[in-house]
């Protein structure tokens, strides 16, 4: 089965947090219409994929103003050009469409949560 298919049809908005997304077109759209959205590339059969993800998802659940989703490299190659990806997993956050924070294999938690941070009060702060 080619990803998760109720992920397929659903406006951006109904995407639940973490989601696979197995199209590089419904990924640049979703970097592009949301604010503030974090980008998981994980690699199928990965233990370390499978245990980062858990904790990106654990820090990701307390911003509530950001989307999140993720793909994978064997299902989606082309995420590897488009976001310059050498290594699974990767973790990219976007503000606006811009990349403002990237970290690969041995993501820090500590350090994302704190980026996370200081851009949700950014945002939280502007009109």
């Amino acid at each position: 089965m080619k990803g998760n298919l109720l992920v397929e049809w659903l406006p951006f908005s109904f995407i639940s947090a973490m989601d696979l997304i197995n199209d590089i077109n419904r990924l640049k759209e979703f970097v592009a219409n949301n604010k503030f959205c974090l980008l998981y590339i994980q690699a199928p059969d990965c233990g370390l994929c499978s245990i980062m993800l858990d904790k990106i998802k654990a820090v990701a659940q307390h911003f509530e103003k950001l989307s999140s989703t993720r793909a994978e490299l064997l299902v989606v190659p082309e995420v590897a050009a488009e976001y310059l990806v050498a290594t699974a997993p990767t973790v990219l956050v976007f503000v606006e469409g811009k990349e403002v924070y990237r970290a690969g294999t041995f993501i820090d938690t500590m350090e994302l949560g704190q980026v996370l941070e200081k851009w949700n009060e950014n945002l939280t702060c502007r009109p």
